[in-house]
């Protein structure tokens, strides 16, 4: 027959079982997985605890890294894109005091071509004035063409006389 372990054999395994829980070896392991006190762990159970330790820590230290490296490659994109962004803002500064300078200078030439369309249909009514004139005899003719001939000349030096 075989013989049944006794009641203190199995108390003393159960606690061997409580105090060494199965630990994996690989990923990030919480301190709390790993005993606070090694007595009473056979130096196996040690080395396991050790190894899941060092696999541990050496997750975390490569999760480190590779979260510094992307939060360093994140700031470098970061600092291209407000780069650009700047640029792009200067650009379109420019693009406007542009636009502002060709507007301006667009009213200022449609000012332009207006006085001188105002300016030559002033000049074609004094023409005509002085063609009606010239049909005509006498002193009062004379005297029109002297006042036609003076508009003229103003109209001519610049100035904006609008006489009929």
């Amino acid at each position: 027959m075989a013989e049944e372990p006794l009641e203190s054999d199995l108390a003393s395994t159960n606690t061997a079982v409580e105090i060494q829980p199965l630990v994996e070896c690989k990923g990030i392991r919480s301190t709390g997985d790993f005993p606070r006190d090694l007595t009473g762990l056979s130096t196996e159970q040690i080395a396991h605890h050790y190894l899941a330790m060092r696999n541990s820590h050496a997750s975390l230290s490569r999760s480190r890294g590779q979260l510094l490296r992307r939060s360093r490659e994140f700031s470098e994109a970061r600092e291209r894109f407000l780069n650009t962004l700047r640029s792009y803002e200067e650009r379109l500064l420019l693009i406007g005091q542009e636009k502002a300078e060709a507007m301006q200078l667009a009213q200022e030439m449609h000012r332009e071509l207006e006085a001188f369309e105002s300016k030559q249909q002033q000049l074609n009514r004094i023409l005509n004035d002085l063609d009606e004139a010239k049909q005509e005899a006498g002193f009062w003719t004379i005297f029109q063409i002297n006042q036609l001939i003076e508009r003229m000349r103003a109209l001519l030096r610049g100035g904006d006389r609008r006489d009929g």
